[in-house]
């Protein structure tokens, strides 16, 4: 008795490979959603940045507060003059409040308590308002003693129960004409806002400050380039838009 023959073509392994126009399809979707995505990874990664910019500048606040309190409610200057000692100057006065060297969260070498969004080779990624005479937060002086000396247009700093809590003593700040500046500008005195530089129709940035100085030198680093951490006098470290900076003077300081 002879078997059925066997239909060799049934039992045969069908071809399932690509196609050269299907694996070029299957290329371009994929090219297609990486750049419809890559976009919102970029900005997951970037917002991821943020409570760690809220921390640092929580660490810094905090020990700027401490340090005043226990200098008769006196900020630490900016600056000294007129032969004022280092040890009287913000950064270093600080130091101890935060267990450690000033080198390591300001200047060249430091590597501490930077923002992770900030421009990269500046010394301080952060900043301190300035302004001149009497509407000042931050000042120059020569000592700690009261009355300061020095330039009597750049008066020592303020006391805190001069300031209204909400004014910011700390914020995202960066000055591309000067690696070094650990300041930005108060609208107050020589540095009001004259121009619209984000073309929102509110005056953000002063014409008394020589270009690129955007915003007085505060930097939108976060929220795809709209928004800022800041720290006030009450100890609140939020984000703040450019527009609500520059719409409130209650964030600038003292107005007379």
């Amino acid at each position: 008795m002879s078997l059925p023959p066997v239909n060799t073509r049934r039992l045969s392994r069908p071809d399932c490979g690509f196609t050269l126009i299907e694996l070029l399809v299957v290329i371009a979707i994929v090219l297609v959603l990486a750049a419809l995505l890559f976009p919102a990874f970029e900005r997951v990664r970037k917002n991821a940045h943020i409570p760690n910019c809220i921390n640092n500048q929580r660490q810094i606040l905090t020990a700027i507060l401490a340090c005043a309190a226990d200098d008769q409610g006196r900020l630490p200057a900016i600056a000294v003059d007129g032969g004022g000692a280092d040890s009287d100057r913000w950064d270093v006065k600080i130091a101890g409040y935060l267990n450690t060297s000033h080198e390591r969260f300001y200047g060249p070498n430091a590597n501490t308590l930077r923002c992770p969004s900030a421009k990269k080779g500046t010394w301080f990624t952060y900043g301190l308002p300035y302004a001149t005479g009497d509407r000042r937060v931050f000042g120059r002086q020569a000592q700690s003693s009261d009355p300061p000396v020095g330039n009597p247009n750049h008066l020592g700093s303020a006391r805190l129960l001069n300031l209204p809590t909400s004014t910011i003593l700390i914020a995202d700040a960066h000055d591309p004409n000067n690696i070094a500046s650990d300041l930005f500008y108060s609208p107050w005195g020589n540095y009001p806002l004259t121009s619209d530089q984000d073309g929102d129709g509110v005056n953000d940035s002063s014409g008394n400050l020589p270009p690129p100085r955007k915003f007085n030198c505060i930097d939108p680093r976060h929220g795809n380039g709209k928004t800022f951490v800041a720290g006030a006098v009450d100890g609140s470290v939020k984000l703040l838009t450019i527009r609500e900076w520059a719409e409130n003077p209650k964030y600038w300081g003292p107005s007379q």
